[in-house]
């Protein structure tokens, strides 16, 4: 199979927190990240806006995104 990434990914787990609007936080795990997306783990993907923040550092930074694909309990983000 093709590599389709525009950067090598490297396997991950640490702990993150996706930022929905002003007051929605989800914990969420992050399995692969690259400089420009990350795949996180989650227990449900449907009710995730296209538009989200994650941050690893309990909220001291923000890292835009947009989701790219989902599955059930985990999806793909591109940092914008």
């Amino acid at each position: 199979m093709q590599e389709r990434r525009k950067s090598a990914r490297s396997r991950v787990v640490k702990n993150a927190k996706l930022v929905l609007g002003a007051s929605s936080v989800i914990d969420c795990v992050v399995r692969n990240l690259t400089n420009v997306g990350a795949r996180v783990e989650i227990s449900h993907t449907t009710d995730l806006p296209d538009a989200l923040e994650l941050t690893f550092d309990g909220g001291r930074s923000y890292r835009p995104c947009r989701i790219i694909w989902r599955a059930t309990d985990e999806t793909g983000v591109e940092f914008r």
